[in-house]
């Protein structure tokens, strides 16, 4: 009879106790996944020309601060601080990522399907080689995204800095979301293919 009584005054609590947490699972947000994205290239570079002349670019290697080399979305918070975000998270490979979206930008500038990223296969010999080194690559939510990077292109062995370049570009936020912060953060690096792309034009002999 106690025994009875002990389950029927527990039961109502365990009962309670398990709609709490249905109920704190269902509302978890789910996890959300972003990509670069890549501008259409204009209509003339769509099929860019498959020629013996056409510039062959390697792009790569490319060092990334530790902080940003993560499965999870960093953003500046107040002050010196840092928020990652368990619940925004990249697709893939952050590095790799990044250079994909830059090969696929210079590609269209140059007008060349011989743009490769590293590590890139044993018989691809490229004429100029892209080395970047990304000190900031976040941004701070509602406000801006921001690419403070040093780059060198090199000859076609790697040994020979033909032009070593910095660049500081910042791209306003259209919204106080992730979503917005990932749009800008493609607009940087269109910037910065552009920057790349006239240098390359500039060495390159007519």
């Amino acid at each position: 009879m106690m025994l009875t009584k002990h389950f029927g005054a527990i039961g109502p609590i365990l009962g309670l106790t398990l709609l709490l947490f249905v109920g704190c699972k269902g509302a978890t947000s789910p996890v959300q996944f972003y990509t670069l994205a890549v501008p259409d290239a204009p209509a003339e570079a769509t099929h860019p020309a498959d020629t013996p002349d056409a510039i062959a670019v390697g792009v790569g290697p490319l060092e990334l601060p530790k902080m940003l080399d993560r499965p999870q979305i960093v953003t500046r918070g107040t002050g010196n601080t840092l928020k990652l975000d368990e619940f925004h998270r990249w697709g893939g490979s952050l590095q790799e990522d990044i250079l994909r979206s830059l090969a696929e930008n210079l590609s269209g500038l140059l007008r060349s399907n011989r743009v490769m990223t590293y590590p890139w296969a044993d018989f691809f010999q490229p004429d100029y080689r892209v080395y970047l080194v990304f000190q900031r690559f976040d941004g701070r939510l509602g406000e801006s995204f921001v690419l403070n990077t040093t780059w060198t292109v090199t000859d076609t062995r790697g040994r020979e800095a033909l032009a070593v370049r910095r660049s500081l570009i910042r791209e306003p936020l259209a919204a106080a979301d992730y979503e917005s912060l990932v749009a800008a953060s493609s607009r940087v690096l269109e910037a910065l293919s552009q920057q790349i792309a006239q240098e390359i034009k500039r060495l390159r002999p007519q």
